[in-house]
């Protein structure tokens, strides 16, 4: 249960801001969860409602947009609600009412008071006095629906901390839209199935139908990696800038605090203290949050195609050459790993973009007498001698701490005018 109102100032900002943090992460985790999206859904409208401090009633409800219609259509709703309402609130135009202004506007909406809002324009026989929430779910500029929770009449504290409700909303229409582009991909599947199945003995008719297929599978494919990649990132800055940042100065203000307490506030330095430990947890978690999320196409594809995907990313954006044909992506790694070696390419392509002048890079994953062989070699100035005894200065310790926890090594080799490979070895365990 929540003590904020008992506490002091400060130590109410502190618990609200763990209290959203904590609602933030809960319902990011959910959002990562595979299955039905009406439960999933519900599940986060569970989790919004539960977050003590926003002051909501268990009552919920998720509108999906049609921008071409200019309507609301009702998806899914938490807690009790009349059949008249669900009857009436099947379809809400663009403008009509809280959802449908929030809709055509795009910003998040508050309203104190049903009886007294004017902007609230429908009314039901079993209607109560409350207040709302209405919530855009945008991903980018695009809207893809409306999350609405009922309030207390005259919502508190709440009106000065939107961002968590609108971070919640950027998770939530992520996690729709992708939703919607996986069972578009899956019926242009079964559709690809059908086609080759039932239309063997017509393959010139439908080899054209199969390329449009195929083509279309990659665009949606594309779509949903971008959909990831965007919203992840989105998301991970967010939560590392706004709240890192946040329980960062908290963390300062705590242990100032817990200085200047005199001895014979014993327990309050404990407090303090304890507040300081709290928030070093949070952080990390925040840290370890924002570190899953960067990298989306690991968890999809594998280490191999998340490498070739970077280096196209990195020819555009620095006119280098990759060559990433010797990529043996057969290889069984843990998902960590995979991090730890993408992480490494990151850092040494990094290396050859500040110091190396070059024009080619070549990446090569490969096993040999039972080690996992990586090296990123390109045609720059080359390292020196000094670097390599000095790689504090150009950035390669990185490299060495991120294969630390595997038992692996790094080399740094080159020669001036002949460029620079950078080679990790991992022993692999057999069997």
């Amino acid at each position: 249960m929540s003590s904020i109102g008992n506490n002091s100032p400060q130590e109410d900002s502190d618990e609200r801001i763990t209290g959203e943090y904590r609602v933030l992460h809960n319902v990011a985790q959910i959002l990562q969860t595979k299955g039905d999206l009406i439960e999933m859904l519900q599940q986060v409208m569970r989790a919004i409602t539960h977050f003590e401090d926003l002051k909501v009633e268990n009552k919920a409800g998720i509108f999906l947009a049609d921008n071409e219609a200019k309507v609301l259509r009702l998806f899914t709703t938490f807690g009790n609600f009349s059949n008249e309402f669900l009857e009436k609130e099947k379809e809400v135009p663009f403008g009509n009412c809280l959802c449908g202004r929030v809709a055509e506007s795009g910003d998040l909406l508050m309203s104190e008071n049903c009886f007294t809002d004017p902007r609230h324009e429908r009314a039901y026989d079993d209607m109560t006095p409350h207040g709302h929430y209405i919530v855009p779910l945008k991903s980018g500029n695009e809207l893809v629906g409306i999350l609405f929770l009922y309030s207390n009449i005259h919502p508190a504290w709440y009106q000065n901390s939107q961002e968590v409700l609108l971070s919640i909303g950027g998770l939530i229409a992520g996690a729709i839209q992708k939703k919607q582009v996986d069972l578009e991909l899956a019926a242009y599947r079964d559709q690809l199935e059908s086609v080759v199945e039932s239309r063997t003995a017509e393959l010139k008719a439908t080899n054209e139908n199969l390329k449009r297929s195929r083509d279309q599978l990659r665009k949606l494919g594309n779509q949903v990696q971008e959909i990831r990649e965007e919203e992840k990132s989105r998301i991970a800055r967010e939560v590392h800038d706004q709240l890192g940042q946040a329980l960062t100065a908290l963390k300062i203000d705590s242990i100032q605090i817990g200085k200047k307490l005199p001895e014979e506030l014993s327990k309050l330095k404990t407090r303090a203290i304890a507040m300081t430990g709290v928030i070093d947890e949070t952080i990390q978690s925040v840290q370890r949050i924002a570190t899953e999320l960067r990298p989306p196409i690991l968890d999809a594809f594998g280490l191999c195609e998340a490498i070739a995907w970077q280096a196209k990313e990195y020819e555009s954006r620095y006119h280098l050459k990759f060559d990433v044909d010797d990529l043996q992506d057969s290889i069984e790694m843990d998902k960590k790993m995979q991090v730890s070696l993408f992480r490494v390419f990151q850092e040494a392509v990094s290396n050859v973009v500040r110091h190396a002048k070059a024009t080619q890079v070549k990446v090569r994953i490969r096993l040999e007498e039972g080690e996992l062989v990586f090296s990123i070699e390109d045609d720059g100035i080359g390292i020196r001698e000094k670097d390599v005894a000095n790689f504090e200065s150009i950035g390669l310790i990185g490299i060495q701490e991120r294969i630390l926890p595997y038992n692996g090594r790094a080399e740094f080799l080159g020669t001036p005018g002949k460029g620079t490979v950078v080679v990790v070895r991992i022993p692999l365990a057999s069997g």
